[in-house]
């Protein structure tokens, strides 16, 4: 987790001071994760919020950073009495095509940091694990640039018979 902190810091600091005449597309979007915590005996659903930011190169590709965080903990069938929690930290690449002035749909790939929370009345814990994350999503412009409405499908972690899985909706501004 230290070092992909230390790599999203770097490449934030990177962004942030990149000259505001060379940006052509920042973007901001945020609204809420349905995430699914799959460890193959059962699984939980954790109502989360997601925000997301990055840099439009052209009308082809973007870079950002994500983040999602849970609001309203789930308990699974096997473990009445303790609330799940499921964080994610991504740093992804997308590329897609503009189908119209409407909608542009993308791929993504990027490397993420998955923590589980776990916690009852008898304490708590949590387990950290990096994973490659992959997906699929589009932007809708029901009126105008900037605003638009986002849709994803994320894959967060596949490793270890653990599956971190999310659905996000949202609304995003480009600058």
């Amino acid at each position: 987790m230290k070092k992909m902190k230390k790599f999203i810091l770097i490449i934030s600091i990177s962004l942030f001071f990149c000259s505001p005449a060379s940006a052509r597309d920042w973007y901001i979007d945020g609204g809420v994760g349905i995430l699914e915590f799959d460890d193959s005996s059962d699984a939980v659903s954790p109502t989360n919020l997601y925000f997301r930011g990055g840099y439009q190169f052209n009308k082809y590709f973007n870079i950002g950073l994500e983040s999602n965080f849970t609001v309203s903990p789930d308990q699974a069938a096997v473990a009445p009495g303790v609330d799940f929690e499921v964080d994610t930290l991504t740093f992804y690449g997308r590329a897609g095509v503009p189908v119209n002035r409407y909608l542009w749909v993308y791929g993504q790939l990027g490397r993420t940091n998955t923590e589980l929370s776990k916690s009852s009345s008898g304490g708590s814990n949590s387990e950290d694990n990096n994973d490659t994350m992959y997906g699929f999503g589009a932007e809708v412009y029901p009126f105008k640039k900037p605003v638009y409405i986002a849709l994803n499908y994320s894959s967060y972690n596949d490793n270890g018979g653990v599956n971190v899985t999310a659905l996000n909706l949202g609304v995003g501004y480009r600058f």
